[in-house]
């Protein structure tokens, strides 16, 4: 019995669900009322077992077309289409057909698995097992826990994910769970930073992925569908009811317009003639580039400043490191013909940058970081407007390959081409953004680590299991909880805090992320989440 197990809906997921079991050795009934979605699965499985040059797994693979009574099985997964009485009465034949200690799990992605559970007499049975598509390929499985599913449940269904070489990752059922709600700020501030007339859609898509994420978010959506990427999202929020997780109005037109994608051939973008290029078809090549000449101030103690002196100095910069506010402000004069000011990452710059204009030569390039100072506001209270440069740098410059550079009504032409000419000699690309608060990358970056640091608040899963989810449930480049201790959690904040003043309380940093800038050694205390974030605390051992 422990060798068998049944999966319901033959379509992508489901089929997918029974070649990764049959691989594993696991024999499986693959069940569909549809002839056609049955013979589609079968060839699909005969194909992938083809060229994994093993025809046994398709053998493993038996069809039919309902549910067989009685069927000797250790667990089921449902993978149906997402309408709940459907998944209701799955559950009722299944609990009927199979052994009174099978586990019965449900692919749901936006579901609640307890309210799926209703159907049967014995809910400390059910689970939730949400596969990631393409089942083949994604090694995530988020192992969905209710409040009635029996500890011996999970322990079943954590052996299976084991068995069939998964990473399984233990979650709430929350809305969402761990991917499906943390990844929501990638699109919808993706799409609220259009609405703003940040930059064009290609550029924001070059910016991701630029910073290491695999597609943009609007590329990404086009492939999803927006349609899919637009209900999953209304699920998040019907079941939230967080205004920072609301659907975007620009996305509802586009569905309702037929513009859902690649399958429809236009969504944001038009593939109706050809598929759009990417927007910087190779890196810049920096090996020919010198900074010889060029007298370099980079003023700040953030750890970014000591990455750009040493790339400085290798292009043979004259290179001067300030990192004591105080020795500037004594000084009379500064002789460097570019100062790049990259603070100490959460303090807004302007008295500085002000102090700065006036020891410079009016030729002098100045940049400062712009997720932490309004540069449009300070260039119209500076004398020489024209030379500031505001700039985009999170975290680690070495994981950032493409730069967000402001482009307010003051910025002189020659500056901003300075400035591409300098981050190019870094091997960096440029794009030029219109001043908004957090810019681009920082309003999308920030918000996800905000909405990881909310769901560990939460309790929805641990921090580790929120890194490991991201990473393989959407091939992010980093964890958010990683990530957001690399950049800092008050810079963090600072980025937030800015956004919300501009667009409302709803975008406000959670007040748990000081946690990231603890020391992964230092204990640390019970942390209440407030904010409308729940009320379960956080545990110090969950974010080691």
């Amino acid at each position: 019995m422990e060798d068998t197990i049944v999966v319901v809906g033959a379509g992508t997921m489901g089929a997918g669900i029974a070649f990764v079991a049959a691989r594993a050795g696991f024999g499986v009934a693959l069940v569909d009322p549809d002839g056609a979605t049955r013979a589609a699965a079968s060839a699909r499985i005969a194909e992938r077992a083809r060229k994994a040059d093993s025809p046994e797994i398709a053998m493993r693979v038996a069809f039919y077309e309902t549910i067989p009574e009685p069927i000797v099985a250790s667990l089921a997964i449902e993978a149906v289409p997402e309408r709940l009485p459907l998944k209701r009465d799955v559950f009722a034949r299944l609990e009927r057909a199979l052994p009174a200690d099978a586990v019965l799990a449900t692919n749901t992605s936006s579901l609640s698995v307890a309210h799926i559970a209703q159907a049967v007499q014995h809910p400390e049975r059910v689970i939730g097992l949400h596969f990631f598509n393409p089942p083949e390929v994604m090694k995530l499985v988020e192992i969905v826990v209710t409040d009635e599913t029996a500890d011996a449940t999970v322990e079943r269904a954590r052996a299976f994910v084991e068995r069939i070489e998964r990473f399984g990752v233990e979650v709430a059922d929350t809305p969402g769970f761990i991917v499906n709600r943390v990844a929501r700020p990638y699109y919808l501030q993706s799409m609220r930073a259009v609405e703003r007339n940040i930059a064009a859609l290609d550029e924001l898509d070059a910016l991701a992925r630029g910073i290491g994420f695999r597609m943009g978010p609007f590329e990404l959506m086009d492939v999803i569908g927006l349609d899919v990427n637009l209900a999953t999202t209304e699920s998040v929020y019907e079941r939230t009811g967080s205004q920072r997780l609301a659907p975007v109005e620009m996305q509802r037109h586009l569905v309702a317009s037929g513009r859902l994608g690649k399958k429809t051939q236009w969504g944001f973008y038009d593939y109706r003639t050809a598929a759009p290029a990417p927007l910087f078809a190779k890196e810049p090549d920096g090996r020919e580039a010198s900074l010889e000449g060029e007298r370099i101030c980079v003023v700040g103690l953030a750890a970014v400043g000591d990455e750009f002196a040493e790339l400085f100095e290798q292009l043979g910069a004259d290179v001067r490191r300030a990192l004591n506010d105080d020795e500037l402000y004594e000084a009379s004069e500064l002789d460097a013909t570019i100062v790049l000011d990259c603070g100490d990452g959460t303090s807004d710059r302007a008295d500085m940058v002000k102090h700065l204009d006036s020891l410079l030569a009016p030729e002098c390039a100045l940049f400062v970081d712009a997720y932490t100072t309004d540069t449009a506001a300070l260039a119209r209270s500076i004398r020489h407007p024209e030379r500031l440069i505001g700039f985009g740098v999170l975290g680690s410059f070495e994981r950032q390959q493409v730069v967000e550079i402001v482009d307010t009504d003051d910025a002189g032409d020659d500056m901003l081409e300075l400035a591409q000419e300098l981050f190019e000699a870094l091997g960096r690309h440029v794009v030029l953004v219109e001043p908004a608060p957090a810019l681009f990358l920082g309003r999308v970056v920030a918000s996800i680590v905000n909405e990881a640091v909310i769901a560990v608040a939460e309790n929805v899963a641990s921090a580790d299991d929120v890194d490991l989810a991201m990473r393989h449930g959407t091939n992010y480049p980093i964890g958010p909880i990683a990530w957001g201790r690399e950049i800092g959690g008050a810079r963090v904040a600072r980025i937030l805090s800015s956004l919300a003043a501009a667009e409302g309380a709803a975008f406000a940093p959670h007040r748990s992320l000081w946690v990231l800038d603890v020391d992964d050694d230092e204990e640390t205390d019970v942390l209440p989440a407030t904010g409308g974030s729940g009320s379960n605390p956080i545990v110090g051992g969950s974010w080691a």
